[in-house]
């Protein structure tokens, strides 16, 4: 029988879709205030992958905001309820949401995403969420699952994927 312990602290980030930055701006009171204080944000990347948030808008953005403080990964749940939520805030007339708001977390070996859709993959952690290793570490590199999505797998992403496993390990040491 294996001992039972407490899980590693985990780096948390909120990968964010939006047409348009005032959207982000409008919002980042309300991140900040319930997740903590946002050590690093990537550069915008077009999102290009899927037509699946056309629901948003047009010529959407990637931008990968990362918390400062690391977290209990037991708390993802929590997080992607409070970040749904957000979500809702900024729906008007033409869209149920002017934002999508994805967050995950790195553990030093993967990368995992929250989400509401269940499907063979993933797993339920309750509240209506599930959880999905999305991509793992290996071997001195990220490395997609068969069933990663094309824009985590992709060469774009991949030095904001290491930027967040830095930030995780001097997180873990200390180092800034």
């Amino acid at each position: 029988m294996g001992e039972i312990k407490k899980a590693n602290p985990v780096k948390l980030f909120i990968a964010v879709l939006y047409p348009e930055r005032n959207i982000l701006d409008r919002i980042m009171p309300q991140l900040t205030e319930s997740l903590g204080e946002i050590e690093w944000e990537s550069e915008e990347i077009a999102f290009t992958h899927t037509s699946y948030y056309r629901n948003i808008g047009e010529n959407l953005k990637r931008v990968f905001l990362v918390f400062k403080e690391l977290i209990d990964p037991g708390s993802l749940a929590d997080i992607k309820v409070i970040t749904n939520q957000i979500e809702t805030s900024t729906k008007d007339q033409t869209h149920p949401r002017k934002i999508n708001l994805d967050p995950g977390y790195f553990d030093g070996s993967k990368i995992v995403l929250a989400t509401t859709k269940n499907f063979s993959h993933r797993v339920y952690l309750g509240k209506g969420i599930y959880a999905e290793a999305t991509i793992k570490w290996e071997k001195g590199d990220f490395r997609p699952f068969p069933y990663t999505y094309p824009d985590y797998a992709s060469p774009q992403y991949r030095p904001v994927l290491l930027k967040i496993r830095e930030l995780y390990r001097n997180s873990l040491t200390g180092n800034k």
